[in-house]
């Protein structure tokens, strides 16, 4: 039986000792080797066999631990951003208060990803270079996480993501993915569709990024693979007009449209000109319908959408407590945007008190815990893939209520 942990969180990075990490033209870390292999994978004890976080490792001085966390603080996904890091300040504040982790203090550092590929690529290398840190949460966007992929892996730092293209774990090693995968999540929403409404035609809007565009191949191939009909229209995170894409949609005549909306701004803006179109098709999506940002910008034009989601309000326990702390603090809501690096943090906790801090041990020790986080039961598979719950949820008023448990409808793993 696990253990019911308390709703805390961590953070990620990198540590400059003893790295000596050199920069490249453009501010790019050289590779080295020294990080993950530091210790050659030895758990770190004292002399009486006890874990510890031993000084002068990756992100550790005196007291301290820090982590690294590459957010959306400006840029089109600032409002999701903000929910993120209020949920890594109370996790790290939760966890400071508990005596820290292996009796050191816990200290997040962020770097600002201003929303763009080029903007996560500068925040990395600002994290690798300048900020000392053990591990790094880095961003939910998988085309951000793809943008620092080789660099992280030439650096052997652990990283922590929420994006959920297949291909970010197809190699395993230093990247661990707490949301699941599309391969999963497009297979539910194909699959609900199909035996919720027996559909023999599907439209689905997707973001063109490599979040949206790896979703709607999923849905796809699962859609076609069962005799429906297929038609896609893309679009650009940002986009303020749909109209052209609707229209389209609206021609084709779906008997289900299926979202796979990367920024939750996004969704807000498409809903309410789906509703002002007139078009009344039952809409199945991805988790963007239900974040707490397109609830603020636009609830009245998502009212009976259908969602495929690994985060639900008072899902589990652990959920519950969690989100009722959050609200407390800062009197909102918490999200999937939190969710997922709350569950990260505690995640790597766990991971550490049985490695103590040398990276090679921790990232063994990653593919061996397991927790009971905001998200559900969480356990790493051979490529870091840490995440499999989903649910399907219906948007009901000012929140959404389960339907049924999706991973019900995925093939046995």
């Amino acid at each position: 039986m696990r253990k019911r942990a308390r709703a805390r969180i961590l953070v990620v990075g990198l540590a400059a000792v003893p790295l000596f990490i050199t920069v490249s033209c453009g501010g790019v870390p050289a590779p080295t080797t020294a990080g993950a292999k530091a210790g050659e994978g030895q758990v770190q004890t004292d002399a009486s066999g006890k874990v510890i976080c031993k000084d002068g490792s990756p992100g550790v001085t005196g007291n301290t631990i820090t982590f690294g966390a590459n957010e959306e603080l400006t840029g089109k996904a600032a409002l999701s951003g903000a929910i993120a890091k209020r949920s890594l300040d109370m996790v790290a504040d939760d966890l400071n208060k508990a005596g820290g982790i292996l009796g050191k203090q816990v200290k997040i550092v962020y770097e600002d990803n201003q929303s763009t590929n080029p903007g996560a690529v500068n925040a990395m290398n600002k994290s690798l270079t300048q900020d000392n840190i053990f591990a790094l949460i880095g961003p939910i966007r998988s085309t951000q996480v793809q943008a620092m992929e080789q660099t992280i892996k030439s650096q052997m730092v652990p990283l922590m993501v929420g994006g959920t293209n297949p291909d970010l774990t197809k190699d395993g090693g230093e990247i661990f993915r707490f949301r699941p995968p599309d391969s999963l999540t497009g297979v539910a929403i194909a699959n609900y569709s199909k035996k919720q409404y027996m559909p023999k035609k599907i439209a689905i809007l997707y973001d063109s990024d490599a979040f949206g565009s790896g979703g709607a191949a999923v849905v796809e191939k699962t859609a076609t693979d069962a005799g429906i009909m297929v038609q896609k229209s893309s679009y650009t995170t940002g986009d303020k007009d749909f109209t052209a894409q609707l229209t389209t949609i609206k021609s084709y005549a779906p008997d289900v449209i299926v979202t796979y909306a990367t920024n939750s701004e996004d969704v807000a803006i498409f809903a309410r000109q789906i509703k002002e179109l007139g078009i009344t098709t039952p809409v199945v999506g991805s988790p963007s319908i239900t974040s707490q940002v397109t609830f603020d910008l636009g609830k009245q034009f998502i009212q009976g959408y259908r969602a495929v989601v690994d985060f639900q309000l008072d899902s589990n326990p652990v959920n519950t407590a969690w989100a009722k702390e959050y609200e407390q603090r800062y009197g909102s809501k918490p999200d999937l945007f939190g969710a997922w690096q709350r569950d990260a943090m505690y995640f790597m906790k766990a991971a550490l008190e049985k490695s103590g801090c040398d990276r090679g041990a921790f990232t063994k020790a990653m593919h061996q815990v397991e927790t009971d986080g905001v998200q559900g039961p969480l356990k790493s598979n051979a490529l870091g893939d840490v995440n499999r719950n989903l649910l399907v949820v219906d948007v009901q008023g000012g929140a959404a209520k389960i339907v049924e448990d999706a991973s019900k409808l995925l093939p046995p793993p």
